[in-house]
């Protein structure tokens, strides 16, 4: 449960920080720079830190399954999505939300909402979605 959205026109990521467990909920990071690319993931964490590790690593070795996961990647290229067989697909939108708060986040933002906005009004909306907002910005 998480909400994560970028937006590549601004240059940023958006997240929420809220991990379940059971029936209680801790603080988490959930977007992680990678180069001169922001990658933030929604779903099974042990997956999304095991491709991490993977391709912050090189890319060695067989790619990590993240079938019960979905990512984000911004960089200076555009805006993708890793979906669970770990092909990247360009959004060419240029914007998109990820996670169970990513639809709102999404409406929002095409509502008018900037990217921060747009994370906080989907963790008003989304029980799986709250804590701290954390923006996170391309660099250069």
């Amino acid at each position: 449960m998480t909400t994560i959205f970028a937006d590549a026109n601004a240059g940023v990521m958006v997240c929420d920080s809220k991990a379940s467990a059971g029936d209680s909920w801790f603080p988490c990071t959930k977007v992680r720079r990678v180069g001169d690319e922001l990658v933030g993931f929604a779903g099974m964490y042990v997956e999304g830190e095991r491709w991490l590790k993977w391709y912050a690593g090189g890319q060695k070795g067989p790619r990590p399954s993240i079938e019960n996961s979905v990512a984000l990647i911004l960089g200076p290229q555009g805006l993708r999505m890793l979906e669970s067989s770990g092909n990247g697909i360009a959004i060419e939108r240029g914007f998109h939300g990820v996670g169970s708060g990513g639809t709102c986040a999404i409406a929002a933002f095409m509502a008018g909402a900037d990217a921060e906005r747009a994370v906080h009004i989907a963790c008003d909306i989304d029980t799986g979605s709250g804590g701290q907002i954390h923006v996170h910005k391309l660099e250069g």
